[in-house]
This record gives C-alpha cells, sequence and structure tokens, in this order.
C-alpha cells in the first residue's frame, strides 16, 4: 500500500516586540547535503521536476555533490568533516557509530516517521557491530519476487551494427557465429574496428555466455565456496579473448581507455561493427546516433547463444544512503531517507512522478510516456531515472519495462530464467583492514593488470602461461585464505538467512 509524507509545513512564529507590533517569521526549510560517491554520476546536480517533486514531499533543500575520485571519501571520514547524507556502496568507511548514525537507533528515535524495513533487510545490511546504517540498493528477497509474473534481469551485453550484418548476411546464433562474423567484417571493412569493448565491462558478456562469474565467490557443485578465479573454464574464456586480440578484431588501443565515453564514441562515430558493453547500450547509442543524423543503428543479441549461460546475482545490496555525524540536521535527513526508501519514493525517483511520466497498468506495471532507455537529452531535463539509484530495490528496476518493447527490454526478459540468485555470498563481508580485506584488494589489482598480458598474449601458448602465472600469483597472494574465510561463514549464514527469509514470508 502507498504511504504519502507530506511536506513539511511552513510554520509561523509569532514575536511581540517592544514596540508592541506583531511580526511573522518562517521557519526556515531544512538544507541537505547529499555526497554521491561515484565519480561516473550522470547528474551532478538535484534540479528537474521529479527531484524537486521529492524535495518538495520531504520538505527539505538538497545539494548534490558527485565524488571528484576514489580517494575523496575516505579522506572525508578520516578528517571527520563530512556532509549530512553519503550514498556509497563502500560499507567499510560508514558502516560505523563513530562515523554514521545507526538506522535501528533513528527508527526509533523518530517513530512518526514511516520506515519499516523488514528482518529479512535488516538482516542482510546488519554491521559486525549489529547495527544497520543504510539499506542497500539492488536487492529483493524471494518472497518480493513472487509478488510479480513478469521479471526483467539486467546485465552485460552484445551488440553489433544492423546494416553491416544484413550486407553480409551475418546471423548470431551460437558462440561460434561470433568468430565467422568478426573474420568477415574483418575481411570486408579492414579499416574498421570489428569490435570494440566498454572499459567497465569488458568482455563480461562472454563470462555470462558462458556460465562463469567474473568476482567474487561461486558455489562449486558439491556446495563449498571457491574463488572466482578457480572456475573450470575459465582458461577457455581467456583464450577466446585472446584469439580475437591475435586476429586483430580487438584494437590494442582499446585496453588502455579509461572512459566509457571513450567506446561509445568510437561506436556512435560509426567506427566499430561490434561492441561488448551492457545490456542498455544498443539502445542508448541508437538514441545519440539518430540525435547525429545518422541512419544505422545497432542491434542488440537479445537471445542467450550457450545452453551453459548463467547470470550470476550474489548481492545482498549495493551503494545505499549513510546518515553521517556530520550530519546537521539528522531528523530532516532521516524524514529524507525513510521517503526515499518507501515503495513510492523509490518509485517517484527511478520512474518519475505518477500521472505525468507514467501510469500503472491493471497489474500495476509502469507505462511511461517517455523512453526509459533514452540517452540524457531524454532524462536530465526532468531528472528522471538515475536519482533512482541511490536507493532502489531489484523489484523498482525489474519490472520498471516490463511493458516494453525495447530491444534491453527483450534481452532483460529473456535473461531472467538464466539468473542464478544467492545473496548470502553477498553477506560475506571482510573487515576494514583485516587480512582478508587486505588479500581481496591485492588480487583485484594483481588480476587488474595480469588480466591485459592475457588478453594481449602475442600467442595461445604465451596467454596460458600468463593465465597459471596469475593463478600461482593469486595462490602466492593468499587466494586459499580467503577460500578458508568464505566456507566458515557461508554454512551459518546461509541457515540463518533461510531461517529469517522463510519468517518473513509467512
Amino acid at each position: 500500500m502507498k504511504r504519502k509524507m507530506t511536506a513539511l509545513a511552513m510554520t509561523a512564529v509569532m514575536a511581540v516586540p517592544l514596540a508592541g507590533q506583531v511580526t511573522v517569521k518562517a521557519e526556515e526549510t531544512p538544507k541537505l547535503t547529499i555526497f554521491v560517491d561515484e565519480t561516473w554520476w550522470p547528474y551532478e546536480k538535484w534540479e528537474g521536476a521529479v527531484p524537486e517533486e521529492f524535495a518538495s514531499r520531504v520538505g527539505a533543500d538538497i545539494e548534490v555533490i558527485r565524488a571528484a575520485d576514489g580517494n575523496q571519501l575516505a579522506l572525508m571520514v578520516s578528517g571527520g568533516d563530512m556532509p549530512d547524507i553519503i550514498c556509497s556502496n563502500r560499507y567499510q568507511y560508514l558502516a560505523d557509530e563513530s562515523v554514521c548514525y545507526p538506522l535501528d537507533e533513528l527508527i526509533d528515535e523518530y517513530p512518526q516517521y514511516t520506515f519499516e524495513p523488514d528482518e529479512t533487510y535488516r538482516f542482510v545490511n546488519t554491521a559486525v557491530d549489529g547495527h544497520f546504517y543504510t539499506i542497500g540498493c539492488g536487492f529483493s528477497p524471494d518472497y518480493e519476487y513472487a509478488k510479480w509474473d513478469k521479471i526483467l534481469v539486467e546485465g552485460p551485453g552484445f551488440m553489433y551494427r544492423q546494416d553491416i550484418a544484413d550486407e553480409l548476411e551475418l546471423k548470431f546464433e551460437t558462440l561460434d557465429d561470433l568468430d565467422n562474423a568478426f573474420a568477415a567484417v574483418k575481411e570486408a571493412y579492414p579499416d574498421m574496428t570489428t569490435c570494440a569493448f566498454n572499459c567497465a565491462h569488458k568482455f563480461n558478456w562472454l563470462l555470462q555466455q558462458m556460465g562463469l562469474a567474473g568476482s567474487g565467490y561461486v558455489e562449486a557443485d558439491d556446495g563449498t565456496l571457491q574463488w572466482w578465479l578457480e572456475q573450470d573454464g575459465l582458461l577457455d574464456y581467456y583464450k577466446k579473448v585472446n584469439e580475437w586480440y591475435r586476429n586483430g578484431y580487438i584494437s590494442a588501443e582499446n585496453f588502455a581507455y579509461q572512459s566509457e565515453d571513450e567506446t561509445k564514441e568510437v561506436c556512435v562515430g560509426g567506427k566499430a561493427f561490434a561492441n561488448f558493453g551492457y545490456d542498455n547500450h544498443a539502445d542508448n547509442y541508437n538514441t545519440a546516433i539518430a540525435t547525429n543524423g545518422d541512419d544505422f543503428t545497432f542491434s542488440l543479441v537479445t537471445n542467450e547463444l550457450s545452453d551453459d549461460c548463467k547470470q550470476f546475482n550474489t548481492g545482498c545490496g549495493g551503494r545505499g544512503l549513510y546518515i553521517t555525524k556530520s550530519c546537521k540536521n539528522v531528523e530532516a535527513a532521516y524524514k529524507t531517507l525513510a521517503y526515499a526508501y518507501s515503495d513510492e519514493g523509490m518509485k517517484l525517483l527511478m520512474w518519475g512522478i505518477e500521472g505525468e511520466d507514467y501510469t500503472l497498468d491493471g497489474d500495476g506495471y509502469p507505462v511511461f510516456n517517455y523512453d526509459f532507455q533514452g540517452d540524457n537529452s531524454v532524462l536530465q531535463p526532468r531528472g528522471l531515472k538515475y536519482w533512482g539509484w541511490l536507493v532502489h530495490n531489484n523489484i523498482v528496476t525489474s519490472i520498471a519495462e516490463a511493458n516494453s518493447d525495447s530491444q534491453t527490454a527483450e534481452d532483460r526478459k529473456n535473461l531472467s530464467s538464466h539468473t542464478v540468485v544467492n545473496p548470502v555470498i553477498g553477506m560475506i563481508r571482510f573487515e576494514t583492514d583485516s587480512d582478508e580485506a587486505n588479500i581481496q584488494a591485492k588480487l583485484n589489482e594483481m588480476c587488474s593488470n595480469q588480466q591485459t598480458n592475457i588478453f594481449m598474449a602475442d600467442s595461445e601458448e604465451a596467454c596460458e602461461a600468463a593465465f597459471n602465472e596469475m593463478l600461482d600469483v593469486a595462490k602466492q597472494i593468499g587466494m586459499e585464505k580467503l577460500d578458508e574465510y568464505g566456507n566458515a561463514s557461508y554454512p551459518e549464514l546461509k541457515a540463518e538467512y533461510e531461517k529469517v527469509t522463510e519468517s518473513v514470508a509467512k
């Protein structure tokens, strides 16, 4: 059921000065500053009809600061001079009673504001000190999914130029078809980049199609956990990308790209036949291509090309809102956070204003009057969609395009049946500065560097040797210690999670 929160009323305070006259002083609207710990965040200002409507409903003036770099949050926390609210996925800095206010305590302190996360959300967000400080976005338990017939799952994507595919009579029905298509395009268009890749998502689509995870823990067939580097079949993945590189389908320059915009520029500029990126990039790029007045389009491969395909969803919540100990008006910040995490607040920030930006069909799914996958020229004037990424659960995003006929929506519908959900794995968190946290950081840095050497090896033998070297170094760093830690935590967490969710679902 929807719950509306009215805006803070502007109250009048009567004062009687010495002259006997009565003057009226309006109470000031609280001002809140939100720091978004994401350098790539699409918006820099809290402006447009949607965020302004949100601010009106919570009765606060909101200012946003976008992170300038990855070090800004750590410096804020260590210096003790923080904004009122921080949005970040780096819980290890913020889930600390000396840094932020525990939400479980604020819920008791301000009962006049409706904020009732159930026991599952509390459990998966509980820190080592027993408090919970945020609700990580992007998570919903199984019993919430069960309420909806149409669930869309997002993930990486692979797209190609439809005009060239038609000209060369190319098809994409199996993974082998990529080899055939790349060879044909390389011959017909030797001066064109055969295949580009996004620097953030790299070749995650190929990992997905091969049923492989690209980070963290993976549950083995016997129910134990292993670090992702230990998966069977991972070498085949690296060999395939290396083969494409050695055949000249992938450029060396692409490995030096530091921004997603660099790949977008290549694709939108008509300089690449295909691209590995995210599932919404084809629709987004096509909007930009049309704006430029060009007549080619990208088609997204919306069907899975392998029976091994798996989309791993091991998250129990990503970035979240934290109220810092530097907050100047804790009540106003808490009221803002409580409404943002409400069903109505999430849908306002993600979908827009009901009746203006969307309506609901008879089953409760949104019908948008704008392109939900449009680029910033479509979304930014009203401040649509991206502020919803501060707080959304997985339902709000997964049902958003249930009525859409876009390529993105079609791909997400098809991917749903290939998704492996295990939020318990995401609950295995390493304490700040612990041996495990340091090992993970070293592994991530090493893999980031060594993967490029594997991809760009000058022969298949050199590729395999570089892969084996990566595994050897991972063991030296302490990968097996992460296995031990995970398997010591996993059984108890899994049993407790199942107990909590079963209790809530009754």
